[in-house]
């Protein structure tokens, strides 16, 4: 099997960019939520792993990367007049979760979590990708 953009089994599904389209408003909530976790996952590593100075090093520049894309996408959905809607349940976050080995030595148990960290950021980067190249909307896709 031929594999896909970064390195993902299955590309998302091409359908995903019109229904995005339709509902923007909570594709704009979602990816506001994912930045937050993805902020939220990088301080509970840091938290975790404190001893792992590298790790610190490098993860602590991104915690505040994630957080200031969370800021903008809040501001993109406040210039929409769209509202912050609640959480989504991701099954998509919920099934990963289930194939991450459990147990182990903790460095083992680290690189579980950045695995599934790194699958989270790749599955993102490719539906941004998307919405960049295929949306209509020309500011959301500029801000893509």
């Amino acid at each position: 099997m031929e594999k896909h953009v970064l390195g993902l089994e299955l590309p998302t599904d091409p359908r995903w960019v019109d229904i995005a389209k339709k509902n923007i408003g909570d594709i704009l909530t979602d990816h506001a939520y994912c930045e937050q976790k993805a902020a939220t996952s990088c301080i509970s590593l840091i938290m975790l792993f404190h001893d792992k100075e590298k790790l610190v090093d490098m993860l602590t520049p991104v915690v505040a990367e994630e957080w200031d894309h969370f800021v903008r996408v809040l501001a993109e959905l406040k210039k929409r007049n769209l509202p912050f809607g609640p959480q989504r349940k991701d099954e998509y976050i919920e099934q990963l979760a289930k194939l991450m080995k459990k147990g182990g030595s903790r460095d083992q148990q680290l690189v579980e979590k950045l695995l599934m960290n790194a699958m989270i950021e790749a599955r993102s980067c490719e539906r941004f990708r998307l919405l960049w190249k295929d949306i209509t909307d020309k500011e959301l896709s500029e801000f893509y």
